[in-house]
């Protein structure tokens, strides 16, 4: 979920017009690449669309199933997987030392190290133009690809897999007990924004617990909600 964020964060800041949104999207894809960095993440990835398959693949012989849906979304994940499976490891090192990034990436963790005069092959390439920048980083990101494309489909597909349901959380609190022999993967809270509350999840295999809080202004600490809270809820497991 963390490089769900961060890709769909890079999106957005690629479209800006300003070299202010360029340095933005520079400092998330370096972000990226510190925290695509572990090795295994590719065959972690790769095992995840793998089991996905299979146990769609079970479906095949439940009558209720739409079998062209189906279908469609087992090709899909045999296609996203093989492009995982053939994801270039040098291309991204190449990528993580490229002698222009490289430079930029060690001193964006110093306060103001990347100002002008610290480094001006920075500041001349932003000069070259909003839509010349964004290609550039498209360019970049291209080997890691594949990555951004499994995790999007795993995602998708893990919160489809669950219908949200109308709850209550009495004052402000809601407990669930799961099935231990159905791990869910993903816990989803969907209320109004209007509520001014917002969700403290915690829980481990057995059980989870949802806290609502309130924060009426910035400069108090946040406190647990004492009113009935009605929201959404979806245990999501495939």
């Amino acid at each position: 979920m963390r490089l769900e964020f961060l890709f769909a964060q890079l999106a957005h800041a690629v479209q800006g017009s300003s070299p202010w949104d360029t340095r933005a999207a520079l400092q998330v894809l370096f972000d990226i690449l510190t925290l695509t960095s572990r090795s295994e993440l590719k065959s972690e990835i790769g095992k995840e669309l793998e089991r996905h398959s299979l146990a769609l693949g079970r479906l095949r012989q439940t009558p209720a199933v739409d079998t062209g849906i189906l279908e469609t979304v087992l090709e899909e994940l045999d296609r996203v997987r093989d492009q995982v499976r053939g994801i270039d490891p040098l291309a991204i090192e190449a990528l993580r030392q490229n002698d222009f990034l490289t430079p930029i990436r060690q001193r964006s963790s110093i306060p103001g190290g990347t100002c002008t005069f610290d480094l001006p092959a920075l500041h001349h390439w932003l000069q070259s133009g909003s839509e010349a920048c964004a290609q550039q980083i498209t360019d970049w990101l291209r080997p890691l690809a594949p990555l951004q494309e499994g995790v999007q489909l795993l995602l998708r597909l893990i919160r489809d897999s669950a219908t949200p349901c109308e709850t209550v959380a009495v004052h402000g609190f809601f407990q669930k007990t799961l099935n231990s022999t159905a791990p869910n993967q993903l816990v989803r809270v969907i209320l109004p924004v209007e509520l001014k509350v917002f969700p403290e999840i915690s829980g481990g295999k057995h059980r989870f617990s949802i806290r609502f809080m309130a924060q009426p202004t910035l400069d108090q600490r946040a406190s647990q909600s004492t009113d009935d809270i009605d929201f959404w809820l979806a245990c999501c497991v495939i």
